[in-house]
């Protein structure tokens, strides 16, 4: 939230997408602190990128007040706005000409005085590692090279507010674990705020304070991002974060409690195969394997338990096991680590 008495960098209110007769996203009251990272979350089509784009003012919506350090395009103008703000998509789009001319015409179109577009641009391509590309075109650039590029060239018009929409989706895992990184130490050492979409949890962790989930173009749950990943607050948004939701009568003769909600929510990360011999730390209960799964370097298990558990287990250790469907298994619960609803 906004300090009492401060502007917010991004304040929507009334807001109203439609794509012919349907609202495809409607939001009120959101707002971005100046310097905060609020990252964005949900399913497929569930309006994360139409809000950045009405938000960069991309995007005309249907109704709605979108304001930019307290200021409207109809008060200040569009392009006025804008000039406060830089977008980096997936695809880094850059021009056809060479790597610090692309810095260089952003800067141009940002009123950044000729004689000093030269020098921005050689300083932002070294701070994000492409300096030796200045003079490379963009088809010759790796996909991370470009989106090293697109982020330099971000950066050095010195927004006050950036949008991020999946910057990081289409480089390879390594690449994408450093540009985190990286840009996460200069939205820090340059105080910008940040709307960031993201599918990946770990990145959202990583970069913001705060996370709003937005699913069928609603706002299911903002807040600090340790509180909506800790502690979802609807079925909905527990499911689209991995949890596994079982009765709560069931999950609580697991854990050897009374039951006194509906359901309980158990993260993956909470639930481990102990080691043969291992004095189990937490409850143990035993299943069958359903399915052996993985993502991004992380191996998943699903159990039947009674009803479906994930448990976040790593790929070597799966290999290890041997897991697979039809296979027992026990697995050992953090109760600390369950939510209930």
């Amino acid at each position: 939230m906004t300090p009492s008495g401060t502007t917010p960098a991004l304040a929507i209110d009334g807001l109203r997408v439609r794509r012919g007769t349907r609202d495809v996203l409607r939001l009120d009251g959101l707002q971005v602190a100046a310097g905060e990272t609020l990252a964005v979350l949900g399913p497929n089509g569930a309006g994360k990128s139409t809000l950045l784009l009405t938000a960069a003012l991309l995007l005309d919506p249907a109704e709605g007040d979108v304001r930019i350090f307290g200021r409207s395009p109809a008060e200040a103008g569009r392009t006025a706005l804008r000039r406060e703000t830089a977008t980096v998509f997936q695809d880094a789009a850059l021009l056809d000409m060479s790597a610090r001319a692309n810095i260089e015409t952003a800067l141009g179109l940002h009123g950044v005085p000729r004689a000093v577009r030269r020098d921005r641009a050689l300083h932002w391509l070294e701070r994000l590692g492409v300096a030796h590309l200045k003079d490379a075109r963009p088809h010759t650039l790796s996909g991370g090279e470009a989106q090293r590029v697109s982020l330099a060239r971000a950066f050095a018009v010195q927004p006050r507010l950036i949008f991020l929409d999946e910057p990081f989706a289409s480089v390879d895992y390594v690449t994408r674990a450093e540009l985190v990184g990286e840009v996460r130490a200069v939205l820090a050492s340059e105080g910008t705020a940040a709307l960031l979409v993201t599918h990946d949890h770990s990145e959202a962790e990583l970069l913001a304070s705060r996370a709003l989930v937005l699913v069928d173009g609603d706002r299911a749950q903002i807040g600090p991002v340790e509180e909506v990943f800790s502690a979802p607050a609807s079925l909905e948004v527990a499911r689209f974060l991995g949890y596994s939701v079982l009765p709560a009568a069931l999950l609580a003769r697991m854990l050897g409690i009374a039951a006194t909600r509906e359901w309980g929510l158990v993260p993956p990360r909470s639930v481990r195969v102990p080691a043969d011999g291992e004095v189990a730390s937490g409850p143990v209960v035993s299943g069958t394997v359903l399915a052996v799964q993985g993502a991004l370097g992380q191996g998943r298990v699903l159990v039947d338990v009674g009803a479906p558990l994930a448990a976040e287990i790593a790929v070597s250790r799966i290999r290890v096991l041997g897991l697979q469907p039809g296979a027992p298994v026990r697995l050992c619960l953090d109760p600390a680590r369950i939510a209930w609803l």
